[in-house]
């Protein structure tokens, strides 16, 4: 049995030995513990690579230290494994410190966080209870197996599981991921919606704030692409291409596309898709670049009208508009045809993603735009930046 002894070197210095029941003569020191510097050293007294470890941050012994000179539940053997392997020949852990690894004296020198050393001690010691858990349930199958009639059978613990998964899930992973298992995860997804709530209450509770996180993520990416295709100035196709991929974060209400639709029935060029809202209502989608010059100013009388271009773009539209009503019926009956989709055509809108809003550098420019814009029925423009600031603003958006 080891023992320990105290001397006090001075007021804010104490040395720590330790030693065999009936050996004091053959004591070692083991701990110097400085006060002033609230300051820790640790002389492992069982074989280390390294003969010392500075605690950082402490003026008492942490709970992860033995007072008779080594660390507690095995921590020690597997840090000495990974020392000499890498040749690590200083260690320091470090309240608040921040984990390094550099070059010292033909060596290594680390400085590790307590908090994650804290971590690992933590989860080594779960490791070693739940294998003495896993040892004694083994035990119990085998004599069940030979013994029915005298043993009881066992299972593994649901609780056992559950610390294993939550202990073990971080970003390390991710990489490692099939997509075997990324199926299972998300099958797993649906038994805990399905099955953790009894309430319709709580399940919706549960999907919106999963929504809201993943909505969070996908929102930034795709703000981060629109931002980069703005200074690349890419063909209208490949807008097209980019929108249609996220439009379920566009605009809400819409739920399904349809690329390339023709509305004009006769070979014409096609829209560039059509959208198909949460009543299966279709309206149109018209893109052109965000460089396409919206205004044109009247010199006569000192008004700004839509620039040619421009004209071209909501003329384009109205036909399409026209078109699509008109024959209505036909077109509801190409798309169920041709893409077996069934959707309404009642009235639909056209939206004509156009411009920027940089072009209207002056209060003249915004007046007369906004009075041209509203005096369209059926037609909305929107310009590249205001679509983009939508989506800025639904990573905002709260569920109550």
């Amino acid at each position: 049995m080891w023992i320990t002894d105290e001397e006090q070197i001075s007021p804010n210095v104490t040395h720590i030995f330790a030693y065999e029941d009936d050996k004091i003569d053959d004591k070692v020191l083991v701990y110097i513990i400085d006060k002033a510097n609230n300051e820790i050293t640790l002389f492992p007294r069982e074989e280390f690579f390294i003969n010392k470890i500075k605690f950082k941050g402490f003026s008492h012994l942490p709970d992860e230290l033995s007072e008779t000179g080594y660390i507690k539940g095995g921590v020690q053997y597997y840090l000495n494994k990974k020392l000499s392997a890498r040749k690590i020949n200083s260690m320091t852990i470090e309240k608040g410190g921040i984990n390094t690894f550099r070059s010292y004296n033909r060596g290594y020198k680390v400085i590790i966080n307590y908090d994650s050393f804290k971590s690992f001690k933590e989860n080594m010691n779960a490791i070693v209870n739940e294998s003495k858990k896993d040892k004694s349930e083994l035990a119990d199958d085998f004599f069940y197996s030979i013994f029915p009639r005298k043993f009881t059978a066992t299972t593994t613990s649901s609780q056992n599981k559950l610390n294993k998964v939550i202990r073990n899930i971080d970003e390390s992973i991710i990489p490692l991921l099939s997509p075997d298992d990324i199926t299972k995860i998300e099958s797993f997804y649906e038994f805990l919606i399905d099955k953790k709530y009894k309430s319709l209450s709580s399940k919706f509770k549960l999907i919106t704030r999963t929504k809201l996180k993943i909505d969070k993520i996908a929102i930034q990416e795709l703000v981060d692409e629109f931002d980069k295709k703005l200074i690349d100035d890419p063909s209208e196709n490949e807008w097209g291409k980019f929108l249609k991929k996220y439009l379920f974060l566009l605009d809400s209400k819409y739920v399904d596309s349809i690329p390339e639709l023709n509305v004009v029935l006769a070979g014409a060029r096609n829209v560039d898709f059509g959208l198909i809202d949460s009543y299966n209502y279709l309206d149109i989608f018209e893109i052109k670049k965000p460089s396409s010059i919206l205004l044109s100013p009247n010199k006569d009388r000192g008004n700004y009208y839509w620039h040619q271009d421009t004209v071209k773009a909501i003329t384009q539209a109205e036909k399409y508009l026209y078109n699509a009503e008109r024959k209505g019926a036909l077109l509801v009956e190409d798309i169920e045809r041709e893409i077996g989709k069934t959707v309404k055509v009642v009235k639909p809108r056209a939206i004509l993603l156009i411009g920027h809003s940089k072009q209207l550098d002056d209060s003249d420019k915004k007046t007369d735009f906004r009075i041209l814009r509203n005096s369209l029925k059926n037609i909305e423009i929107v310009l590249y930046d205001e679509l983009l600031e939508r989506l800025k603003n639904q990573k905002n958006k709260v569920y109550e």
